[in-house]
């Protein structure tokens, strides 16, 4: 494929100014009160919105490289998840993709966004479709990396096959019983961690630094993170999943322009993409990401940002910049320490 000039002009002052960039670790910090869940998220850049979706078993240190890249041009917006990072566990255990995507409204409500770009990885991907299949008029754009819907392929991936070795997706599998996946894997995280992020990358061990390993294994370490990780990939929230976007995009698919992309060593063979996104996108572009697995976020984060950043310029109609700046020193929580909207009617707190 061959960038457009834009994309090109942002690689090469992405080169020349990286000594500019906000890196990762000074992004500002949000959270929001919802009705089960306190939601966390980071921000940066200034521009139109791009709300960034990541998947299992990361939070929102998925962006941390290519975030930055990001921040150039679009004002950036990184949840993490319901039971993820330093979001909150829902006390019912609901890890579906509309739960989460009606998270990631209520977030969007709070920021006064009523109209956003949207770009998920792995089930982020599941997150950020319910959320477009539900608000088409907040969508405006949306891209994917690393993952077929469940109902749209999925299942495949999930199930054992006469081809399955150790470099195919076994923990799909495993995970969809997290009784017994978490039995297994406490005491382990960091082990585990480890061959989940080599045994899917395009390059080993190299892919991830030690830090960033630490952190992932610190976050899925604390007490209930662990359930919460697998949560997602349960039997029962992948068939509740199937059953919503069989319902909705399968019925009516998505009218936004939608990318679709995978890793040349993961899920990018374009016959699959196709497969598992003309179903459901009827304005449809797909993309190998190169030198990249599973993990293309920290893989090739330069290529993914010129990439996301190309197919964004695209739009007929650009979005308007939005200022996130009044939220430094905000007050954003009425709740104090009950943390969600649930406790503190339960602890007799009355919020306005």
């Amino acid at each position: 494929m061959h960038f457009s000039k834009s994309a090109v002009q942002l690689l090469a002052v992405a080169s020349q100014a990286a000594a500019e960039l906000t890196k990762w670790d000074d992004w500002e910090h949000g959270r929001v009160a919802l009705q089960d869940v306190s939601i966390h998220f980071r921000y940066a850049g200034s521009g139109p919105p791009l709300l960034l979706v990541h998947g299992n078993p990361q939070f929102s240190l998925t962006w941390q490289f290519v975030g930055p890249l990001l921040a150039q041009n679009y004002t950036v917006i990184a949840p993490d998840n319901r039971g993820a990072g330093d979001s909150s566990i829902p006390p019912d255990g609901n890890y579906s993709a509309t739960a989460s995507a009606a998270d990631l409204k209520d977030v969007l409500d709070f920021l006064n966004i009523s109209s956003t770009y949207v770009f998920g990885h792995d089930k982020g991907v599941g997150m950020a479709v319910a959320l477009a299949a539900a608000n088409p008029g907040l969508v405006k754009m949306l891209g994917t990396s690393e993952y077929p819907l469940p109902g749209f392929g999925y299942e495949q991936a999930a199930t054992p096959a006469p081809y399955w070795d150790l470099y195919q997706n076994p923990q799909l599998a495993f995970f969809q019983i997290p009784d017994f996946a978490e039995f297994l894997m406490s005491g382990r995280e960091g082990q585990f961690l480890e061959w989940y992020f080599y045994h899917g990358s395009y390059s080993g061990p190299t892919s991830f630094s030690g830090d960033t390993v630490n952190r992932y294994t610190s976050s899925i370490s604390k007490p209930g993170f662990l359930r919460a990780m697998l949560g997602p990939f349960s039997a029962a929230s992948n068939a509740a999943d199937a059953a919503y976007f069989k319902g909705t995009v399968g019925v009516n698919p998505l009218k936004m322009p939608v990318l679709a992309t995978g890793g040349e060593a993961s899920l990018g063979l374009e016959s699959m993409l196709r497969q598992s996104y003309e179903p459901i996108a009827s304005d449809l572009e797909v993309d190998v990401t190169p030198k990249a697995g599973h993990w293309v976020a920290d893989e090739n984060p330069t290529w993914v940002a010129n990439r996301i950043h190309q197919f964004l310029s695209k739009g007929s109609s650009p979005l308007s910049p939005v200022d996130l700046s009044y939220l430094k020193d905000l007050v954003t929580l009425k709740v104090g320490f009950y943390g969600t909207l649930r406790n503190a009617a339960l602890g007799g707190l009355t919020v306005s």
